[in-house]
């Protein structure tokens, strides 16, 4: 045991190390921000004036970084599209000239997925920044109270992974890269085994009931790590209405019958899993205390002290309702400011909402939202705390004045480098867990819905209800003929499989617990034209009024639920009862 104690510190304090070194190097780079960012500029236009995408645009023309700005567009993803599909099918040398290794993914507006290349370069700044960061952050927190970091092992939620590409390349979304570059040492710093870290696609279990089971067992568990907070929030709301299950398989080395697992994997997990009937008594002890009394984490696991996983923007409801497990005073590290084409800022210290940007990571240019269109773009050391930006990214993968388009604000300096918070994307009207769902997507997928169920809607709206754990997204529609009650039962499966088509993260979202099962309801019909004449009443003009798309207000939320209407077999829909909008 001592032997494990000691590999475990040695462990902590090069990981330690390895946190305060990329610190301090964010701290040189962001001294001297405006002189990097020219120089990164310049470099990239050298390096790729070759590039398919560099000749047509004349990269060989740029020497500064005005010159950039005048003869280098805008873009888009259009703009790339199909340069990175032939990347993906062995190309080189299209719109970059460095090593591409892996590609990232994420969704598009439609079912297809976009694709984007990772340079090496990029990976490594992935690599340190969103793992050696977080700890280094800690590093700094455990000094404050006089203590060095102490071994680390902790509870994950990430499933992490991956495929490949026709050309051999691999492509995992970009939160998955840092764990796969450490698939070697992930089953000695978590609780899980590799098969709950790298699952088989094909697999189908409960991951809450799994994780748990082999957290729970574990005394000595000392972080808690997430990619979304909301996926941890609703693991321990399923602890609290599972935990006699639990209690229960530990004492007896088992997995309860009624847990969904492959049978192979069944069977292997058992042989690991041995009776421990004492750390069951004192789990039921706590357990027995209830919930409410005090924050259940540190009564269970009182090594936890320190948590990450994003929990800003959309997200912060549930970090709100996650303190009620962890209590007030754990500190979290908030991850940072990412999106699949690159990783952009960081926090440099615990409960920090503040994002240092990466000026090695990227050129970065601003649009004040009030400018007109074709005003010139701001550099760094232009832009006003308080304010909000349009972020207008350069990568150092391929993407060149990419119009990503995030809104950020910026609330100071750290040195010569902004420090951002994430606000929006510009078309997005709904997140729940990381998911980020645009309108022009939404219409597609309830598009899509019409003709798979052969039915006409006279409107729909969405409802992202964050009131239940996990959230989830509630389907309204006004149906143009009545629709039967049995029809109707099957409206949540084929919303739900129209969603994982349109969202390339809804599956896994869904699949891990971040996301919850969709929920349709259906409208009285005229509730469309009710709400138009309320508008009317208040001197809307009604040739300006924009079709209620998304339920974003306590208003709205009340009149559509109110307008919710009975099932013509006389069975009646729940009501939303400003707790519940489901179950």
């Amino acid at each position: 045991m001592y032997l494990y104690d000691l590999k475990g510190q040695l462990l902590a304090d090069f990981g330690a190390f390895l946190g305060i070194c990329e610190h301090i190097k964010l701290k040189i780079y962001s001294k001297h921000a405006n002189r990097k960012q020219e120089k990164l500029l310049l470099g990239l236009m050298r390096d790729n004036k070759n590039t398919e995408y560099g000749k047509r645009h004349h990269f060989d023309r740029v020497h500064s970084v005005e010159d950039y700005q005048k003869i280098v567009p805008l873009s888009r993803y259009e703009d790339y599209d199909e340069y990175v599909w032939r990347m993906a099918n062995g190309e080189k040398n299209l719109i970059t000239s460095r090593y591409v290794r892996r590609f990232t993914e994420s969704s598009g507006s439609t079912g297809r997925s976009k694709l984007v290349p990772l340079s090496g370069r990029a990976e490594w700044t992935c690599q340190c920044f969103a793992v050696s960061a977080p700890v280094g952050c800690a590093v700094k927190w455990f000094r404050k109270k006089g203590r060095r970091l102490p071994p680390q092992k902790g509870l994950m939620t990430a499933e992490i992974g991956s495929r490949k590409l026709p050309g051999g390349k691999t492509v995992s979304c970009l939160s998955s890269i840092p764990m796969l570059n450490m698939k070697l040492i992930m089953r000695v710093i978590t609780t899980s085994p590799k098969e709950l870290l790298f699952p088989n696609d094909e697999w189908d279990m409960n991951m809450h009931y799994i994780k748990l089971r082999f957290a729970l067992p574990d005394r000595k568990v000392s972080y808690l790590s997430t990619i979304f907070i909301t996926t941890l929030e609703s693991m321990f709301f399923y602890l609290e209405e599972n935990w006699r299950m639990l209690c229960d398989d530990i004492e007896n080395g088992t997995i309860d019958k009624s847990v969904l697992i492959p049978d192979g994997l069944r069977r292997k997990f058992e042989k690991k899993l041995k009776p421990n009937p004492l750390r069951a008594a004192e789990l039921r002890a706590e357990f027995e205390k209830g919930f409410d009394i005090s924050p259940i984490i540190p009564r269970i696991w009182p090594k936890v002290e320190w948590m990450y996983g994003m929990g800003t923007g959309a997200l912060s409801l549930y970090a709100k309702k996650l303190r009620r497990y962890i209590g007030e005073d754990m500190p979290i590290h908030y991850l940072g400011y990412a999106a699949t084409e690159a990783l952009m800022a960081v926090p440099i210290e615990l409960n920090s909402f503040e994002y240092v940007i990466l000026p090695q990571n990227g050129f970065f240019e601003f649009r004040p939202l009030d400018a007109p269109k074709d005003s010139r773009l701001l550099l760094m050391n232009e832009l006003e705390t308080g304010k909000e930006y349009e972020l207008i990214l350069t990568n150092v993968s391929g993407f060149y004045r990419y119009q990503i388009e995030d809104v950020v604000k910026v609330t100071g300096y750290y040195y010569e480098s902004p420090k951002v918070t994430f606000c929006y994307r510009l078309n997005q009207i709904a997140n729940i867990s990381g998911e980020k769902i645009s309108q022009m997507a939404f219409d597609e997928m309830v598009s899509d819905l019409s003709e798979y169920m052969g039915d006409l809607y006279i409107g729909y709206s969405i409802y992202p209800d964050r009131s239940t754990s996990p959230g989830h997204y509630v389907l309204l529609i006004e149906a143009a003929s009545p629709i039967s009650g049995e029809k109707r039962a099957k409206y949540p499966q084929a919303f739900e499989k129209m969603l994982c088509k349109g969202n390339i993260s809804a599956a896994p979202l869904i699949k891990s617990g971040a996301l919850g099962h969709c929920e349709v309801k259906f409208l009285r019909t005229g509730t469309y034209d009710d709400y138009r004449e309320i508008l009317r009443a208040r001197g809307a003009n009604l040739n300006q009024v924009k079709p209620i798309k998304v339920i974003d207000n306590d208003e709205k939320r009340d009149f559509f639920f109110s307008h919710v209407e009975e099932y013509d077999d006389g069975v009646k829909e729940r009501r939303y009862n400003g707790e519940k909008a489901s179950l």
